[in-house]
């Protein structure tokens, strides 16, 4: 090794390095880690522009997330000279990214066919509801027992959902067999390894947990999952473990040639890098967003107090899945973005959050619920809206800060108390991390109200360390036994409260959660009142019972057919034939009473589930860990076929869903019938066309040109 090199070098000796691209919803960030240490070596981040082009709606530029990856990149590396490291150093890459976030492009061009939809917004929520127009009772929870998540505008699937029903460019794409769908991880694997040249399409299995496709024994693509969102199963990525090689980049950037060789959702692998790894430990993360997680081992635990089951990880194809349950909030660090822009109260959220409710002893029995956009685990209510409430005249924006700050303790007090009911034993200890740690009193008043220590890492950011970890473990430079025998310090906050008061606070913050549910009240849609499918007459009853003059045209026409309308003139269908042709055929139209067709029973998508949930076998053509005599293949094509002809959703001017079968189109009689300059393009049924346009269609084929 060279002297010169090793001068620099901290400790006086070089380690491998493993790198870090860590996507996240306001910042990208690329951080180099020496292996087995766990503090970052160098790291560079740059911040993210979020649009909302609507209320609810959060969008995000693809390209600009690669962008800020190669930018940030560069930096890292350039920062790495001056301790005597090169790029070269650098043997493996981990990937960790902002969750449920979705991208659709196109797979011979590479270019995104919409905005990547962010992880919080809610424009799909007239897309829930068609969702579950197909679902026995309507039941949010039906496909807990699959995929471990309930029916909500958080997951991908309803985004992908969306996309197909709404951007014409991504339907178009579905229909060419040129459209993938993936997660931020999937957009950054397969550019970086070489994109439109054989870019791998892959995710790990902590993302795909989170898409409501995923089925959690399996650990593959569920066939009646993808049919029933409507997803074609060769525009999803391929399911891997969290830690192995997958391959290497290819993208003329300063990262060609290193192996990636690790991928976990920002939140699973904030889980890793607390060293959480044993059952019955538990992480919190306070950003935008708050997010707790619960490592249950090996064993899945069905949430029956509104948390979800995903994945933790699975370190490497052999290796078992290890699970957690997991309780997510909406608004937490959001909160009190809300207090600087929107009511003007702090200037700088890190600061004058901390100062300016430190002034107060108390929030005067002040309560803020931020539910802007609903409320997730564990009530899991799109309706619910934010409130402030308890205020009197005494109140300052003192109390109002101290209650945003409180709001997110009691979140994180709600997931604790469904997670103790879910597994029946209390947590002992909780590790935080996140920006929002570095506030005393936040983190004070989050061991007040739980009752439990609370151990604050040393790094704000835990999730570049995860996956640091993950991927160096499988490229055999960082053991896993070395980082969890490493001690992890942390800042201790032990609770100064009694029992009593912390459970009154909380029962009178219950009181206000009830308060902020119902708000965001909409119309039922024509799906979810069972409308969709009914025929609309033309003509209705209540205008037979309207006094019209004495011999009017209404008049004889009922005097005239109403008895055979009722008596000898309807079909084995219910329909009169007579009045079919009359409607079908008359200039105007006329108000007497049309017997409707009787409704049929239609069968939902979900008949076949239980023939689909009965298979065991993690197989589904795609996994890695059974024998191939011993896979059973699943035939794709049908599945495909099913989706294709299923109904379709459209939407009205209201924004209400609509499904409409499909149509199925006979061979036309022509395709191009030319008049001078214009000419009639539309495919046209012969067999439905009146005697005299036969006529005229015959003359016209059968003329020859002058």
């Amino acid at each position: 090794m060279d002297a010169g090199c090793d001068m620099p070098v901290r400790n006086g000796a070089k380690r491998p390095l493993v790198g870090v691209i860590d996507d996240g919803t306001k910042t990208v960030r690329f951080v180099i880690y020496e292996a087995e240490n766990t503090d970052e070596l160098v790291s560079y981040q740059l911040d993210k522009t979020e649009v909302q082009p609507q209320e609810g709606w959060s969008e995000q530029d693809p390209m600009k997330i690669l962008h800020h990856i190669r930018i940030c990149a560069e930096n890292a590396i350039d920062q790495l000279l001056e301790l005597g490291y090169s790029k070269e150093d650098i043997v493996t890459l981990g990937i960790t990214n902002q969750r449920e976030t979705t991208i659709a492009w196109d797979k011979f061009t590479g270019e995104p066919l919409h905005p990547a939809i962010a992880w919080n917004d809610i424009r799909t929520d007239s897309t829930v509801d068609a969702i579950l127009a197909k679902i026995p009772d309507r039941n949010k929870n039906y496909l807990k027992n699959i995929c471990g998540l309930p029916i909500s505008p958080y997951f991908s699937a309803l985004k992908m959902r969306w996309l197909k029903d709404n951007i014409k460019s991504v339907r178009r794409a579905s229909r060419d067999k040129r459209l993938l769908f993936g997660t931020v991880d999937s957009w950054i694997v397969w550019n970086l390894t070489g994109g439109v040249h054989g870019g791998l399409h892959i995710t790990d299995v902590t993302n795909a947990s989170r898409t409501l496709l995923m089925n959690l024994e399996t650990l593959n693509w569920d066939p009646m999952l993808c049919r029933l969102f409507g997803v074609h199963r060769d525009s999803l990525p391929q399911i891997r473990s969290s830690a192995e090689i997958y391959g290497v980049v290819k993208n003329d950037s300063i990262l060609d040639g290193i192996r990636i060789s690790g991928i976990l959702g920002n939140q699973q692998s904030a889980l890793v890098g607390q060293n959480c790894l044993q059952a019955g430990q538990a992480k919190n993360t306070y950003r935008s967003g708050c997010f707790l997680l619960y490592n249950t081992g090996t064993r899945r635990v069905q949430s029956t107090h509104g948390l979800i089951t995903t994945i933790a990880y699975k370190l490497g194809p052999d290796a078992p899945p290890v699970y957690a349950l997991e309780g997510s909030i909406a608004v937490a660090g959001g909160a009190m973005k809300f207090l600087r822009d929107n009511l003007h109260l702090i200037k700088d959220v890190a600061q004058d959050t901390e100062h300016i409710a430190g002034q107060v002893f108390s929030t005067g029995d002040v309560y803020f619920v931020p539910a802007f956009s609903g409320l997730y685990a564990p009530y899991w209510r799109k309706d619910a809206r934010g409130i402030i409430c308890g205020l009197t005249a005494f109140t300052t924006k003192n109390h109002i800060i101290r209650a945003a700050l409180e709001a997110v303790c009691f979140q994180t007090r709600d997931i604790l108390e469904a997670m103790h009911k879910d597994c029946g034993m209390p947590l002992s200890k909780l590790h935080v991390d996140g920006r929002m740690t570095s506030n005393d009193l936040l983190m004070q008043l989050q061991a007040d109200l739980v009752g439990i220590p609370v151990l604050r890492a040393q790094s704000w950011d835990m999730s570049a360390l995860g996956v640091g970890v993950v991927a160096g473990g499988a490229a055999g430079v960082w053991p896993l036994d070395t980082f969890h025998a490493l001690a992890t310090q942390a800042d201790t906050f032990l609770p100064t409260t009694t029992d009593d008061d912390r459970d009154a606070r909380y029962t009178k913050w219950k009181m206000a959660v009830q308060r902020s549910l119902g708000w965001a009240t909409t119309k039922k849609s024509i799906t979810m009142t069972g409308q969709g499918k009914r025929k609309i007459s033309m003509v209705t009853q209540p205008s037979i019972d309207t006094n019209s003059p004495p011999d009017s045209r209404k008049n004889s026409l009922i005097e005239n057919h109403i008895l055979d309308l009722k008596v000898d003139k309807t079909g084995d269908d219910g329909v009169n034939p007579y009045v079919e042709e009359l409607i079908q055929y008359s200039a105007r139209k006329f108000s007497i009473f049309v017997p409707l067709k009787p409704r049929k029973t239609e069968p939902t998508i979900l008949d076949d589930a239980e023939y689909f949930m009965s298979k065991k076998e993690c197989d589904y053509g795609m996994c890695e860990c059974c024998h191939t005599e011993k896979k059973l293949l699943t035939n794709w094509e049908s599945i495909e076929e099913i989706i294709e002809n299923d109904p379709e959703i459209i939407f009205d001017c209201d924004d209400n869903p609509i499904m409409v079968e499909p149509v199925k189109v006979t061979e036309p009689f022509l395709n191009t019938i030319g008049f001078g300059a214009a000419s009639l393009t539309k495919n046209i049924n012969f067999e439905k066309l009146p005697g005299l346009f036969k006529t005229i269609y015959n003359r016209i084929a059968n003329s020859s040109p002058e």
